[in-house]
């Protein structure tokens, strides 16, 4: 593996777990906190930004083979990380197939460009997407190459928490629970 792809790869990674966990860090405060704002709802669109930024991230890792960060232009056996995949995250091929398509379609048709047609809170669960960004995170970090210097996540629990602490603790005086 080229280390400066593989640096790159968990650089997407390490911006989709900001995304993902800065956006369950919000979501539940959003409403509270937004109505000492007259109607303008700042912290609902920063949730929003965050839930897009997750989505665009996990689809430069995840979504289709041409994007220059698909695990595929990284990862030399195909089968064996899909191997890994699946047994981490408990799906079949088929199941992955059809939630990768959801989140390329949620992608596509609602963060990158609004098609008015599709349905307002056809949002995709994250779940498969977090289990399966860790997925592809234990295999690069189990296949990195000799020498290789690692100095990023290491436990994405704990890097979850401390980031949902970081963005919520300046808004402490906001929340009332």
């Amino acid at each position: 593996m080229d280390h400066r792809e593989l640096t790159g790869r968990f650089s997407t990674l390490n911006k989709f777990f900001k995304s993902y966990f800065g956006y369950l860090a919000l979501v539940d405060y959003c409403s509270e906190i937004d109505q000492s704002y007259l109607g303008l709802h700042p912290y609902t669109h920063i949730n929003n930004t965050l839930l897009c930024d997750a989505t665009i991230q996990w689809c430069k890792l995840f979504g289709t083979d041409s994007e220059s960060t698909h695990w595929k232009k990284l990862v030399v056996d195909h089968e064996d990380f899909r191997r890994f995949l699946f047994q981490k995250t408990t799906h079949n091929q088929s199941e992955f197939r059809k939630y990768q398509l959801s989140m390329l379609e949620f992608r596509d048709k609602w963060v990158a460009h609004y098609e008015s047609s599709f349905p307002h809170g056809s949002i995709p669960e994250f779940e498969l997407a977090l289990n399966s960004a860790l997925a592809l995170q234990d295999y690069l970090q189990m296949n990195k190459p000799e020498g290789y210097d690692y100095s990023g996540v290491v436990s994405v629990e704990g890097f979850g928490r401390s980031f949902g602490m970081a963005l919520l603790d300046p808004l402490k005086h906001a929340i009332k629970t």
